[in-house]
Parts: structure tokens; sequence; C-alpha cells
């Protein structure tokens, strides 16, 4: 107890002590340098990204995809006409009618005369999104992507 009670007091007297600054300088000085400890610190957590967050397009059934990263996540992914680059269209009427056995989501690239670009069988465009982020992931566990993101341009 009497151990306790000498460090708290010396830990008062330092705090007490005069010192040649004023505490309002030392206060900001105290400041900057622990902003600094933060933005190197996330300096060094921003450089660790994983070497697949720079896979972002790939050629998957016959089209061009492109999408981003939130952390590990797949989001905004969306479909590309390998010939024009322009944003496809969807139709997936096949799912909502049951006078059809085949379940299928076509992409469709309105710029080059409404031409199927690819098809995806067996659902919806959330069906259809799904497996090509599946796909993504596989190529992501076999290391595929490499190919891609190290191709020349």
């Amino acid at each position: 107890m009497v151990i306790l009670s000498i460090k708290t007091i010396l830990i008062y007297n330092i705090l007490l002590i005069s010192y040649a600054l004023p505490i309002w300088a030392l206060l900001i000085i105290s400041s900057l340098a622990l902003i600094t400890i933060i933005k190197v610190l996330l300096l060094f957590t921003n450089n660790t990204k994983a070497e697949y967050t720079q896979y972002i397009e790939d050629s998957i059934y016959d089209a061009k995809w492109r999408w981003k990263w939130a952390k590990d996540e797949i989001i905004n992914i969306e479909c590309y006409c390998p010939k024009c680059d322009s944003l496809l269209v969807y139709d997936d009427s096949s799912c909502h009618t049951k006078y059809t056995e085949v379940v299928k989501t076509d992409f469709i690239c309105e710029n080059c005369k409404s031409k199927i670009i690819t098809s995806i069988y067996g659902g919806n465009k959330k069906y259809a999104i799904n497996a090509v982020k599946r796909e993504i992931q596989r190529k992501i566990r076999t290391e595929e992507y490499k190919i891609v993101i190290h191709k020349p341009i």
C-alpha cells in the first residue's frame, strides 16, 4: 500500500513540475506526435491490401465484367460488351413464365443492334450475377486471376 501511494505521489509531482514550455505548447506537440503516429500506422495498414484486389475486370461467360472491392466483398459488378464496351442490359423474362423449361438471363448490347452477347442459364439476373461472383472467387482460389492482372495491355 505504501508503494502504491509513493508511485501516485511521484506521478502527481511529475505532472505538477514546471516546464520550460507552456502546457499548451506541450499539448500541441503531443497532439502532433500522436497524429503522426496514427498516419504512419494507417499508411502501413493501407499498403497491405491483398493482391487479388487489383483483379477488377475479366472476361467471363463471353462478356467483359467489371467490379469493385469493399474489403473482401465484390460490389458494383457490371457486364460490358466485349466489342464496343457498352454497358449491357439484361433480359430474364424466361424466368417469369411457365411456358418454357429454359431458365436463363440474356445480356444484350443495345449498341450492337440488340445482339445477345451472353446467356447465363439457371436463373434470373441475381442468379447470373452470383454465378459470375462465384467464378471470380474460384479464379482467386486457384490463382488464375494472376494471369489477368499481369497480362500486358
